[in-house]
């Protein structure tokens, strides 16, 4: 995968599909690029995907912070510029769906379409604890931190399902690097800078949000206030999904985007 520099910081992006529309996937909190492949699998070969780390993430450098959704946005906004790509249509989940709230309002123009999936535009007090809590575990043990994540992130049925691979999970984070604890603590102290439900009305491409219903963390609650917030946007439930909807069910959100994207015009 290759590189890119901004602003003296590498970010790891690739680039596959065929030559069809440009869609752009944005990470969760704790996601690589490896994270959308089913996603993409599912969309099929009618499509360009662009995917990337964002600064602080696993394969991009993890400079000091502090980082901003508002950076992100801009890093983006150069990452496409770099590549010639003049508009596209933004898909991004929990942490990745604020950074595309924030790219759809600052760059208009380059925003074909937007999909927010398990994502929020400001916080409540059990959503400021929890992300506090994955902050003193990152940086207590790395064992730990990963098992306060998972009654967040996945739904009971996932988690009844997937016992072998979670536990694998858990191994392989312990072996982590330091520096991603410490990328992992300057992104979750952007996200606690949040204050996007201001600027929502500035979001004016079509836009659909989804939310997983058995999501406990970023809920339909959150959902609505985007969608009520975004002139035009659709809001729809993934039945059955927790947070991490895109891990849980790739193939109803490769679906989900792929009608979205069908429906807009550009």
């Amino acid at each position: 995968m290759p590189d890119f520099i901004v602003d003296g910081t590498r970010l790891r992006y690739e680039q596959t599909g065929g030559k069809g529309q440009v869609v752009v996937f944005l990470n969760g909190i704790a996601m690589t690029i490896g994270h959308w492949k089913a996603v993409m699998q599912a969309m099929g070969e009618g499509f360009r995907f662009l995917c990337h780390d964002f600064r602080g993430q696993t394969l991009s450098d993890k400079p000091a912070g502090p980082y901003s959704f508002d950076l992100h946005a801009a890093d983006l906004a150069a990452l496409m510029d770099s590549l010639g790509i003049e508009n596209a249509h933004v898909v991004g989940t929990s942490y990745g769906s604020e950074v595309g709230m924030a790219f759809a309002a600052s760059y208009p123009e380059h925003c074909a379409s937007l999909a927010v999936i398990d994502g929020v535009s400001e916080l409540d007090p059990v959503l400021e604890a929890a992300v506090d809590s994955w902050k003193a575990a990152a940086a207590a043990d790395p064992k730990i931190f990963y098992k306060t994540l998972l009654p967040w992130t996945y739904s009971a049925a996932y988690l009844s399902a997937n016992k072998s691979t979670l536990r694998a999970r858990e191994d392989a984070m312990s072996t982590f690097p330091k520096a991603w604890f410490g990328g992992f603590v300057a992104l979750c102290d952007a996200f606690l800078a949040i204050n996007l439900t201001p600027r929502l009305k500035d979001i004016h491409c079509p836009t659909k949000v989804l939310v997983g219903d058995k999501d406990i963390l970023k809920h339909l609650s959150f959902a609505k206030i985007i969608a009520d917030g975004i002139a035009g946007a659709s809001l729809g439930i993934i039945e059955g999904a927790g947070h991490a909807s895109v891990v849980e069910m790739p193939d109803r959100i490769a679906w989900e985007i792929s009608t979205f994207i069908g429906g807009v015009r550009i």
